[in-house]
């Protein structure tokens, strides 16, 4: 069996012939081999993959790009084709928004929505053809309907590895990639979990309070994808006697904390039964959204808990499989500290 690099080498060979064949098993060997391939040759992999991530058309370039970024996590950094994934997802996005409104002043409503393989082919071809009667160079036509055909698989790689807290540390691009994932996610699924994800929270303070009993606690947020995984884990580290909080109340069981925290199954045979109601300063509820949409008093975000007044289930204990979820307890409120948190939060503004 040929090493990892043999099998790069290959890889480039072929992408320079146009063997298809040849590709297609060089790509095939990367997959088998670079899990457990030495650090230093996923290294020199990485380097040798580099310049086709970064200059192939996106169709053929798609299953590359996958293989490249799960390859990442094998080498000695994990963004080290980050800022290619995240400049070609950018470009793919960028082209995406020409296609649906060309689409829409050239051939009219309804756009279609992005599609993949032979599925895509004909509006593909139909958009081709109406630009270049329009004067828009062939290259430039089907650069634009590739990027509409494969944009998802271009936003993937950037969604697969922000899962990583160092990734998301480094992340270039921010503020372009927020912007253009948050027109994109109304018609790229990957856009639209990426929104989620470039939102995430890492080592933020989070205000806890308890109504009932006046307490309140002094927590750090990491890597909790939504507002659903927020209540499980809350309920599991404050409820019970056995828990940091000692809360009263019925603490979540241990198979729906570890789906909701690192387990290997993401939805759950039975519904997670909400124990808890949480609610912001406003007394408005913290349910469907993401931790950072919940409201900051003087820099920090708050929530209250209170009783179950309506009775939630959901069956998806955590949205990202590779996310690793954590909230930090840094200790009790004093009870003056806490009884002033809570003068400054509304009560609830619904019940039901």
């Amino acid at each position: 069996m040929r090493t990892l690099v043999q099998y790069t080498d290959a890889l480039s060979a072929a992408a320079n012939t146009l063997d298809l064949k040849a590709y297609d098993d060089a790509l095939s060997g990367i997959i088998q081999v670079g899990a457990s391939a030495p650090r230093e040759q996923v290294d020199a992999a990485l380097e040798r993959i580099r310049p086709m991530v970064e200059t192939m058309p996106l169709s053929p370039g798609a299953g590359l790009a996958r293989v490249a970024a799960n390859l990442c996590l094998h080498g000695s950094d994990v963004n080290v084709l980050l800022p290619v994934f995240v400049e070609r997802a950018c470009q793919a996005m960028d082209n995406t928004f020409v296609f649906n409104t060309y689409w829409d002043e050239a051939i009219g409503r309804p756009v279609p929505r992005p599609a993949r393989e032979h599925e895509a082919v004909p509006d593909m071809q139909r958009f081709v053809d109406v630009a270049c009667r329009h004067g828009v160079a062939k290259d430039q036509a089907i650069e634009v309907a590739e990027a509409w055909a494969f944009v998802g698989a271009w936003v993937q790689p950037v969604l697969f590895l922000a899962q990583y807290r160092p990734v998301r540390a480094a992340l270039p691009q921010r503020e372009r990639l927020i912007e253009l994932v948050g027109v994109a996610r109304r018609f790229v699924e990957q856009a639209h979990f990426l929104h989620g994800l470039l939102h995430v929270l890492d080592d933020e303070p989070l205000i806890v309070l308890h109504r009932e009993t006046g307490r309140g606690f002094r927590l750090r947020l990491t890597g909790v994808g939504d507002d659903r995984q927020l209540h499980t884990l809350l309920a599991g580290l404050l409820i019970g006697p056995e828990s940091p909080g000692g809360l009263a109340g019925r603490r979540p069981s241990d198979s729906e904390l570890v789906a909701a925290t690192f387990g290997e199954r993401l939805d759950l045979d039975e519904p997670v039964t909400g124990t808890i109601i949480l609610n912001d300063a406003a007394g408005e509820w913290v349910w469907n959204g993401i931790p950072s949409d919940i409201a900051a008093v003087d820099g920090v975000r708050v929530v209250v808990i209170d009783p179950p007044t309506v009775e939630r289930t959901w069956k998806t204990a955590r949205v990202y499989p590779y996310l690793e979820p954590g909230i930090a307890f840094d200790g009790e409120l004093p009870a003056p500290e806490a009884a002033a948190w809570l003068s400054r939060c509304a009560p609830p503004t619904r019940v039901g």
